[in-house]
């Protein structure tokens, strides 16, 4: 392995759901510190890099997550796993473990693993022989997200071992789900599955057959919610099975994007434990569009609700490692500081970032945890809601309308429809309001699909930048005592009024002058390229 393979082996890392109270401190070295680095990485990429260790320790990575049990194996050294744990924690460097438990989700029709954690040709992605693969809904088989005696079996005795290594922390990755991507409606429906599935909840035949529909309809029906429901009890109750067996070791899941019931996450069974928010703009084609980095900070918004900052990390990663530029990569170090996601997670599968990365990374993480220091804890709020609905949960594709979150007017995260704002609607939630499933109790709903334009229920504003400054401009005058960007242009602005402080966060490529009014004020303010500054607006 040359030098340039920086990050040779980074593996995949995730958040949780413990059924032990956990220490939200352990991951904070300083009394007052609120923002992590952590890397996943290999003992065989530290064996044959030897730079790498030194870089680690020197980067300002507090953390490291070690490659552990991979798809159903353990593929490298037991004792170079805690060799390089013990040389870690010599030098301050707290050392975790991670285990990839299910596998990433392969479609066996291809033959092969699937190439989208970097492993193709040395580590296998197809799980092995004697797990049973997965039944999805058209009756294709999987690997990687089937739960299948004796796959838990199997990760209990590999938690133990750990264990017996002496770490205290595991992470479940990538992902510790029952669906195969985002947006699809997950679960195994094998034949033994099925007949459970209908005792359980009464049903015959038929209603599996309504059930095979509904779900290539995404329509949100009893029997669809059911099924959802049934699938989340499944992992939740083997996540549990996984954790009684080593109480005294902190587990963690990962998270996929806006991952959620119909991947099998039931999000609030994990509320008090590690929880590694879902992202998915690995490259530069779809986190430099300015869609791309509002869906992924909407995505991280929406999985916040359930877990308390400290618990929080990062999807901070770069797949393929080169596509994704430095500034981009480090610019996402703003998704987790607008979320108060207190811990960053670097990943880029299992192929380094470009040495020259770090140049631009390290400062970035130093700014940005100063930043954080100034608003961590506080609770953004403002006249556009963020919702994210039970049928987009259960039913939806993964399409949020984010748009609205670059507008320049402050926001902020509803887990129902309030009494007052605006709130912007993805297609699967409007679906619900004409319904009569989902009732505004007074807030403006907004909503960009030209299939219901004409509702006077909802407000139709197509997704599109220009419209969305349109709107801006129509509500302004109403921001009397809400502070906003005047200009039209792509940028986040979270309003803390308890400390009486916006953080904005610059979408554009290039450095911009902004205006901030605020009742009579007018402030200006300049903001590099893709980098955010927190603003007071008593000054």
């Amino acid at each position: 392995m040359i030098r340039r393979d920086f990050i040779s082996s980074l593996a995949l890392a995730g958040g949780a759901l413990c059924t032990q109270q956990v220490s939200a401190l352990s991951f904070f070295n300083k009394k007052n510190e609120v923002r992590t680095f952590h890397l996943s990485v290999s003992s065989y990429s530290l064996d044959n890099n030897p730079d790498l260790f030194a870089l680690i320790s020197q980067s300002g990575i507090t953390h490291v997550w070690l490659t552990g049990y991979i798809n159903g194996y353990w593929y490298y050294p037991v004792e170079r796993i805690k060799f390089w744990k013990n040389r870690f924690i010599e030098t301050g460097v707290a050392a975790h473990i991670l285990h990839v438990p299910l596998g990433h989700p392969a479609n066996l029709s291809a033959h092969k693993g699937s190439s989208s954690l970097g492993i193709e040709g040395e580590i296998p992605n197809i799980t092995p022989k004697h797990w049973k693969k997965t039944t999805v809904s058209d009756g294709s088989l999987y690997s990687g997200i089937s739960i299948h005696p004796p796959v838990i079996e199997e990760n209990i005795e590999a938690l133990k071992k750990s264990k017996g290594f002496g770490f205290k922390k595991v992470f479940l990755d990538d992902d510790f789900r029952l669906g195969t991507l985002p947006g699809i409606i997950g679960g195994c429906f094998c034949s033994e599955h099925k007949q459970a599935f209908l005792n359980k909840y009464g049903y015959n035949n038929n209603s599996w057959n309504d059930l095979l529909h509904n779900i290539k309809e995404r329509d949100h029906t009893e029997v669809l919610h059911s099924w959802v429901n049934y699938t989340c009890d499944q992992l939740s109750s083997e996540y549990n099975r996984m954790q009684s067996s080593v109480t005294d070791i902190q587990l963690g899941i990962m998270v996929m994007y806006l991952g959620a019931e119909k991947s099998g996450i039931r999000l609030s069974d994990y509320k008090d434990s590690l929880l590694r928010v879902g992202e998915m703009m690995f490259d530069d084609n779809s986190f430099g569009k300015i869609k791309g980095k509002t869906d992924e900070l909407f995505s991280s918004l929406f999985h916040r609700r359930f877990v308390t900052p400290e618990l929080a990390f990062s999807e901070t990663t770069a797949y393929p490692p080169k596509n994704l530029s430095a500034k981009n990569l480090a610019a996402k170090l703003n998704v987790s500081l607008l979320s108060d996601v207190r811990n960053t997670l670097f990943m880029s599968g299992l192929t380094s970032f470009p040495l020259e990365y770090w140049s631009t990374l390290a400062p970035a993480m130093t700014k940005n945890a100063s930043l954080h220091e100034k608003v961590a804890g506080q609770v953004p709020k403002g006249p556009l809601k963020h919702y994210w609905g039970d049928a987009s949960r259960y039913v939806s594709n993964d399409q949020p309308y984010s748009l609205f979150l670059a507008s320049g007017v402050p926001f902020e995260i509803t887990d129902a429809l309030g009494e007052d704002g605006w709130t912007f609607l993805s297609e699967y939630d409007v679906r619900s309001v004409t319904k009569g499933k989902l009732k505004t109790s007074g807030t403006k709903l907004i909503h960009g699909n030209p299939e219901y334009k004409d509702l006077a229920a909802m407000k139709y504003i197509p997704e599109i930048m220009d419209d969305i400054f349109s709107f801006k401009h129509e509500i302004v005058e109403t921001l009397t005592d809400i502070p906003y960007v005047k200009e039209d242009l792509p940028v986040v602005c979270a309003w803390y009024p308890s400390i009486s402080s916006i953080l904005l966060w610059n979408l554009s490529e290039t450095r911009q002058e902004m205006t901030v009014v605020y009742g009579d004020k007018r402030l200006k303010i300049n903001i590099d390229g893709l980098e955010s500054e927190v603003l007071s607006i008593n000054q």
